[in-house]
This record gives C-alpha cells, structure tokens and sequence, in this order.
C-alpha cells in the first residue's frame, strides 16, 4: 500500500483514548472527501459521536487522492476506541482531497504583468516552458497568485520566478517556472465565414495576435490588400489569408454575354460575344464573337465588359477584331 499521510500524533493519541469506550454502531464511509488539511476520524466513520472531529491523518495534496487499505482502516479505527472490522482483507477506501485548478494561461498572464512591470514591451507573449503547468491549491482558499524571485532577461528573452499560492497565504504552494518572451504581431483575419465570390470589406475583417515566429511568410498584414478581393475558396472565421487565398471579384462569369471593345484613335468599335472563361479585371480570357464564333483573347476590363488588341478584319456578318 502506497500512503502518502501518515497518523497524526499515534502514540499520544492511543494512550488518552485507551480509556474510552468503543464506539459499537461505527459505519465506514465508502468514500471519503475532505476540504482541509486534516483527515478526521468522521470523515472515515459514521456513529463516533464527540470523537468525529478527532484529526488522525494528513489530507492528500489538494487536488490528489490517496487509497488506504483494511489493515490500515482498522489501525486507526483500534486506536481511536472505534469498533470496526472487516472480513473483506482486500477492501480498500478513496480519501480525495478537494482543489481548485489554477490553469496555465492564468499564471502566464500574472507573470506578464510582473514582467510588464520591469519593463518588457506590451507588443510582446509570454509563453512558459512546460505546456501541461498548472496549480491546485485548496478548494477553502483563494486561488489568487503571487509571483516571487522574478528574473528577466532581456537580451535573451528569458524569465524564471517562483509562482505562490494563495498570494497572501501562510502556507503557499510554491511552483517555480521558467518560460520565454516572444514578440507578437496584430495580423489581419476573418471576424466571420467568407464564401467563394463574396468581395471582402472593412467589417469583415478584425485582428488577431499572433507570435511573430509563427505568422507565416505569405500571410497578408496590410488590410487594403484585402480589401475588395474575394476568396477562392471559403474561408473560416479567424483566419489569416495569404494571396494565394484570394484573387479579385470574378467580372465575367462563364458563358456570360459580354460587350467586345477596341479603341482605334477616336473610333470605338463594339461587338457582342460570350465568355468561354470566367476573369476579374485584369484577367486575359478567351471570348467568341457570337456572330462569326471567332475566338478571341480578350482581357477583362469590367462587369461584361473585356477588350482586345489592335487589328480588325472583315467577316461575313459582322464585324471580328482580330488577334
């Protein structure tokens, strides 16, 4: 058996209550849950009457249980006056102790603003070194933190502190900790779900804060270079996007009717055709002349509307603007 507490004072105990009679009616609890540092004997046994409050063991650390067995249940139980016993030689009793989990992201804000304090930047995260780090202090005190024998490298971007709590108590539990500092970045992102052809505004964009290390090369920063684009694919909320994840508003549609233009001097030359591609403005994108089903490259200048290069040539029907 594999106990962490021990019998508080056993011998002068055993000796004062020698003399008192046994308690015939004691029940064991099947489980047993204690808030403070003691384990008394009512919490192990109903029917001690006066005696419940009698301490007889420490309480695991907060948070963690400890499992006794029937020789030791009824040690304490021959030592205290209390009729018990058990035919069951492998019975066994839970004794859990109640904690309140300080998490890790609680004590790395409290060490940012120690930090802040002695003068590490505000555009900066501090980040400690062991992810699974977290506290449990006793579930009948504050959970408030204190952090002591603070050491800050600034050339580094290191710390190390011990972290106390309660910050005021006097029997804090004491956690050292040691971490790093890293420069952070406000990165431009989606405050919601954009689907596939929707232009991007001002209102759907916010800012996340990220690690500088961990912002990504081709991830855009500046916001006007999203602004009026729109997404190749869907894009979810909070997510930072690269170019490669948008391309400009789709101008002509596929199989859209469009105006053909050529500018020749001051004469305009204007002729109907359909887009056998869909193109933002910008986009070169091949059109057919709907009356000679010519086709042609044509570049996109707006909504329906695309261009193409000098040169014109007669056909039967119409007019075709050549390659």
């Amino acid at each position: 058996m594999n106990i962490r507490f021990f019998l508080i004072a056993a011998g002068a105990v055993a000796a004062v209550l020698l003399a008192i009679p046994a308690w015939a009616d004691a029940l064991l609890r099947p489980a047993v849950f204690v808030t403070g540092d003691q384990v008394r004997l009512g919490d192990l046994f109903d029917g001690v009457g006066d005696k419940a409050n009698l301490p007889i063991a420490h309480a695991p650390a907060p948070g963690r249980r400890e499992v006794v067995d029937a020789d030791w249940l009824k040690h304490v139980a021959s030592m205290n006056g209390v009729d018990w016993k058990s035919e069951d030689p492998f019975l066994e009793v839970v004794i859990e102790r109640a904690g309140v989990t300080i998490p890790r992201d609680r004590i790395e804000q409290e060490i940012t603003t120690a930090l802040t304090s002695q003068g590490m930047p505000a555009d900066t995260q501090v980040e400690i070194a062991n992810r699974d780090l977290q506290m449990t202090v006793p579930a009948d005190s504050a959970a408030t933190i204190a952090v002591r024998e603070l050491n800050y490298d600034e050339a580094g971007k290191r710390f190390t502190a011990v972290v106390e709590s309660p910050a005021e108590g006097p029997n804090p539990i004491r956690l050292p900790v040691s971490g790093r500092i890293y420069d952070v970045e406000d990165v431009p992102a989606l405050a919601h779900p954009i689907g596939r052809g929707d232009v991007i505004a001002a209102r759907d964009l916010t800012f996340v804060h990220m690690r500088a290390d961990k912002v990504r090369r081709d991830v855009i920063l500046d916001v006007d270079q999203i602004i009026g684009m729109t997404p190749r694919t869907t894009l979810r909320t909070g997510q930072t996007v690269s170019l490669a994840d948008l391309q400009h508003p789709i101008a002509v549609a596929r199989g859209a009717l469009v105006s053909v233009v050529l500018h020749q001097g001051t004469m305009t030359l204007s002729i109907e055709g359909r887009a056998n591609d869909p193109g933002s403005v910008g986009d070169v994108i091949r059109v057919t002349n709907t009356r000679s089903n010519q086709v042609l490259p044509a570049r996109v200048e707006g909504p329906n509307l695309v261009s193409v290069g000098i040169g014109v040539s007669p056909v039967s029907g119409g007019i075709a603007l050549a390659n």
